[in-house]
Formats: C-alpha cells, sequence, structure tokens
C-alpha cells in the first residue's frame, strides 16, 4: 500500500449531464494534470465527489476505472453509505482492488443517533475487513449532522487500533484538528480546509484532503511545500484563501466549470440535485479570478 501523505485531492465526478451517467472517459486525463502539478493521491467519491449521489455499481466503476489509470497517486476510497451492508461491501471491493485506504462517513440519514450506536457501525465495518484495512474517519457535520466525537475514535482505538488509521476532519474548525493531531498522535490526521492548510500542517497534520486541488493543484502544493521546506507560507497560503474566498459553496459546479480554463480538460457537469452554474455567473467568476490573478503578476 502506498504512504497517505502531503496533497491528496477530494476528485470530482464527470457527468455527462446533470441527470446522465458517469464520463469515466475523463478520469484518465484529470489524473495526469493532477500527478503533472505534486499531488500524492486521490480521494475518490467523497462529498466533492459527489459520492452519495451515484449507484453503488456506478462507484464501483469509478473504483475501477482510477485503480486502473493511478499511475504513481495513492488512492482513497470514499466507501460510506446509509445502510452498513452497502458500506461494508463497498469498503471491501475497495480494498480489494487495490485502494490504499477507505475514508467512511457516519451513516448520515438518522439524526441524534448515540455514539454507542456509531460505535457498533464502525466496529462492524472494522470486522468485516482484512486485518490490515486503513480505515480513516470523516468528520463532516455540516453535511452527515452526525459527528465523529472522542468516544467514538477512542472505542475504535480500543478495539480496532491496527485498522484505525487517521480521520479526516472537515469541520472547519483548526482548533478541532489541532486537538486532534495533539490528542491522537497515533493517527493520520488530515484538514479537509484549503483556508487552513498552513495551520493543519504547523500544528501537525498528515497533509490535505482538499477540494481546489481539482484546479489549482500547484497552488495548493506551494503551501505544502513551503511548509516542509522552511520557506513562507504566509504567501501561498493567502493566495490558497482567495481562491477558495471566490468558489461559491457546494464546490463542484464552479471547480467543474473553472477547471477547463487551466487545463485541457473539457468542462463536465455535476449530477442533480446540484445544478451547473449558468454561462453568466461562470463568466464573472472567470473574471473574478483573472482579476485576482492579475492582482498577484
Amino acid at each position: 500500500m502506498r504512504e497517505l501523505h502531503g496533497v491528496i485531492c477530494a476528485s470530482l465526478t464527470p457527468f455527462t449531464s446533470n441527470v446522465g451517467p458517469v464520463d469515466y472517459a475523463w478520469f484518465g486525463g484529470h489524473l495526469r494534470f493532477l500527478e503533472q502539478h505534486g499531488i500524492n493521491g486521490v480521494l475518490l467519491l467523497g462529498t466533492t465527489g459527489e459520492g452519495p449521489s451515484l449507484a453503488f455499481s456506478e462507484r464501483q466503476q469509478v473504483l475501477d476505472t482510477v485503480l486502473d489509470e493511478r499511475g504513481d497517486l495513492a488512492v482513497i476510497a470514499g466507501t460510506g453509505c446509509a445502510a452498513l451492508p452497502e458500506t461494508i461491501a463497498l469498503s471491501r471491493y475497495a480494498l480489494e482492488r487495490g485502494a490504499d485506504a477507505v475514508l467512511v462517513m457516519p451513516p448520515f440519514y438518522f439524526k441524534g443517533v448515540t455514539e454507542a450506536g456509531m460505535l457498533q457501525y464502525y466496529r462492524a465495518v472494522c470486522d468485516a475487513l482484512p486485518s490490515d484495512a486503513r480505515l480513516l474517519l470523516y468528520h463532516i457535520p455540516s453535511v452527515t449532522a452526525v459527528p465523529i466525537t472522542p468516544l467514538i475514535i477512542e472505542g475504535l482505538l480500543a478495539s480496532h487500533g491496527s485498522q484505525l488509521y487517521g480521520l479526516k476532519d472537515s469541520s472547519g474548525d483548526i482548533q478541532h484538528t489541532t486537538q486532534l493531531i495533539q490528542r491522537y498522535p497515533q493517527l493520520h490526521i488530515f484538514s479537509g480546509s484549503d483556508t487552513q492548510l498552513a495551520h493543519a500542517l504547523a500544528a501537525g497534520a498528515a497533509g490535505v484532503i482538499t477540494a481546489l486541488s481539482n484546479v489549482w493543484p500547484d497552488v495548493t502544493r506551494a503551501v505544502f511545500d513551503a511548509h516542509h521546506q522552511g520557506g513562507d507560507v504566509i504567501a501561498p497560503q493567502l493566495r490558497l484563501t482567495a481562491i477558495r474566498q471566490l468558489i461559491p459553496d457546494p464546490t463542484p459546479p464552479a471547480l467543474k466549470a473553472a477547471l477547463p480554463w487551466r487545463s485541457d480538460l473539457p468542462r463536465v457537469s455535476v449530477r442533480a440535485p446540484l445544478v451547473n452554474l449558468d454561462d453568466d455567473v461562470a463568466a464573472i467568476l472567470r473574471l473574478a479570478l483573472a482579476e485576482r490573478a492579475a492582482c498577484e503578476a
């Protein structure tokens, strides 16, 4: 299994239209674009990748496609589903085909579930996986409304410590990320925030799993390199933050509009219920990004 560190791109999933199928032929070009600009790995089927909007069979085919064309990139598979049997099946599928780790969000339909129930869920996943599997927990309460709490982390460390590899913290709270790093030094903690990358690295994060690196892998990598080379981290972080402030949430529509402006990849679609940027909104975004770039020149 490949090492998981550095800048990992939370990869987009391309669709032919808002209600169309996945454009599997697109992935190879995007993987090479990322690799050429210093990205260490990709996360498939996460939030940026619209994972919950794909059918189980589509998720399998995305995994097969990317694992066949990965090159030197590490691959983390987003395998969390609302149904426990599907989470287990997809996690096993990803690992059997060569994924380096699985990222499992909490089951997100029922809200207010107990920590004991969540611990049962994750223990059942671990029990069904190989003993050397690498599991990353996915803390993104703004989306799932189900947090990954210390009780869940510590319960899994006690029962499945050899499989619990780390956590992606997409809370947007740098204090929370720092506390995780300090409290669980045996785990690999990845920041899910582009704007907090420099702070997270300074606190000891293993790296970042980032949406903006789909389009600006070089800008994201510049922050990571500056930190590890002892250079000026402030300037590249300010540049990355300035770009992020121009990208509206949810990010996939804007990222898919912007990617052809920085690569030779064609524009692809999001899938409903997300909607693509209108042409006039995309034009405004492109102008704003160009003006920001001109100010830096």
